[in-house]
């Protein structure tokens, strides 16, 4: 059985494992991290992976 894979849910709950607290606005288009500025998407998946939570993009071969 194939499992949707969502980049945002892994990034969110691997943060909320490590005691960070992550809220979305009312559109899940940005993120507060910690009651930190808000953050786009895409900064919210490359906090996780610089904190090692999360894969990189892989490269097509």
């Amino acid at each position: 059985m194939l499992v949707d894979f969502d980049p945002m849910i892994e990034a969110v709950e691997a943060l909320i494992a490590l005691g960070y607290t992550v809220m979305p606005d009312e559109d899940f288009e940005r993120w507060r991290v910690d009651g930190g500025e808000w953050i786009t998407l895409g900064d919210l998946l490359t906090l996780a992976r610089r904190r090692g939570l999360m894969d990189g993009p892989g490269r097509l071969q």
